[in-house]
């Protein structure tokens, strides 16, 4: 019995000897490194102004079957699109884990302006580090790993309802400038799910598009605002702009007509930003500055069929009463009210020369309905008290309707179907307040 412990001892320490001398000096073998040879096909966008990609322009590339955050980064370095894997923020070489016949859809989403934002995972969704409310281009291919390679062509596309728009400005600087219109709203991308799909987020007709600079050093440097068509916006052809930087100290109102908004438009609009209107030219799109205490010359006009002067518009302050925003309505008031504020109302003339000389377009500014009065040179807008209509009080009493403690007085009347007057009311009902400069 003891020599057959002696013996089954040896045995195995000649075993385990054996296995060590003869075992290998590298046992892990390296996965070979999977090359991307992508590339991108930028879609035609002739009127725009970023119209093919340049240096520094990444896309970045999601697949379906890789968990978030790990994803592909393509860098455009001027002549070639250069890949590199990523694992959140940080560059990781085999970060995506893939190897020979993995297969599945890759989807690529361009950020014109985010190129330098990093990824990171909420739950199952890719999620940028920061929202660009800009367009985005994106495209979806499939894709098969074939000798440690994946390789094909993104051909890049805007989505529907996107338009784009550009203010020349050699100041510009990323977001100190907001553009509104109920037109169109702001829109971002939100995430990318697991499957590929695009999860945008939006704001309303009351959100302006934040402006990114643009510059590539030979065409004229300025701003692009983008954003998406409203759907619910009711009024085609005439538009209504503003241009306000984020501390809202300074504000610019441009109004077009003739124009109908369209998916994929760019579309370039005026580059002066501070630029009152003059007398006698016609206003052909300049900005105006606009605000509390601002006032713009309307002009004058010559009456229809003669060469009588019909009278001066004359300067008109942009703001009702005590507000800083055309589409304020403010207070209020009674006719005698209206006329012991300590500023000047129009005249019952200069009302009559409004109705009938000047454009009157009925839309929204910010939400809020009203009338914008184009004259000869420059414009207004007039916020309305309702959905329907608006009236605004002059500084003209109608003496001879008086009757007893009951008073007379000419206001302007404007409704939402076009028709405009000045009216005779009784002084109790309330109106909106317009001054005029004396």
């Amino acid at each position: 019995m003891k020599k057959y412990l002696i013996l089954f001892a040896l045995t195995v320490l000649v075993s385990c000897g054996k296995e060590v001398i003869n075992e290998p000096e590298n046992d892990v073998v390296e996965a070979t490194p999977i090359s991307f040879e992508l590339s991108a096909n930028h879609p035609d966008m002739t009127k725009a102004v970023k119209s093919g990609w340049e240096a520094g322009d990444a896309i970045f590339v999601f697949f379906d079957n890789v968990a978030a955050p790990k994803h592909l980064k393509m860098r455009y370095n001027g002549s070639e699109w250069l890949s590199m894997e990523y694992n959140g923020a940080t560059p990781t070489p085999g970060a995506l884990g893939l190897k020979n016949g993995d297969k599945g859809n890759m989807r690529a989403v361009f950020l014109p302006f985010g190129s330098n934002v990093t990824v990171y995972a909420s739950g199952t969704d890719f999620v940028f580090s920061k929202t660009y409310y800009a367009y985005y281009l994106t495209a979806t291919l499939p894709y098969t790993v074939v000798d440690n390679e994946v390789s094909g062509a993104f051909d890049m596309v805007i989505p529907d309802d996107y338009v784009q728009f550009f203010v020349e400005d050699a100041d510009a600087v990323d977001e100190a400038y907001l553009l509104g219109t109920d037109a169109v709203i702001p829109v971002g991308v939100d995430y990318i799910s697991a499957d590929g799909t695009i999860g945008e987020t939006s704001g309303t007709y009351m959100n302006d598009m934040p402006g990114y600079v643009y510059d590539n050093g030979t065409d004229p440097k300025g701003y692009i605002f983008t954003g998406k068509l409203n759907s619910s916006y009711a009024y085609t052809g005439s538009y209504y702009f503003s241009k306000t930087n984020f501390d809202e100290t300074v504000r610019h109102d441009y109004f077009v007509t003739g124009k109908t908004i369209s998916s994929h438009d760019a579309i370039k609009l005026p580059a002066a930003s501070n630029i009152y209107a003059v007398a006698g030219i016609p206003n052909k799109g300049k900005w105006v500055r606009v605000g509390g205490g601002i006032t713009v010359e309307l002009g004058s006009i010559i009456g229809s069929g003669d060469s009588e002067a019909f009278g001066s518009y004359g300067k008109w302050y942009t703001c009702n009463h005590n507000c800083t925003k055309p589409e304020q309505l403010g207070t209020q008031y009674t006719f005698d009210q209206a006329n012991t504020l300590g500023v000047t109302l129009p005249s019952k003339d200069q009302l009559e020369t409004l109705v009938n000389g000047a454009t009157w377009t009925w839309l929204t500014v910010h939400g809020q309905p009203g009338c914008v009065v184009k004259c000869s040179a420059g414009f207004l807008f007039l916020a309305a008290q309702s959905s329907t209509g608006g009236n605004y009080w002059s500084s003209t009493e109608r003496s001879d309707m008086g009757v007893g403690d009951i008073k007379y007085a000419y206001d302007l009347k404007f409704v939402s179907y076009g028709n405009r007057d000045f009216m005779v009311d009784v002084w109790t009902m309330q109106y909106a307040v317009r001054p005029i400069q004396n």
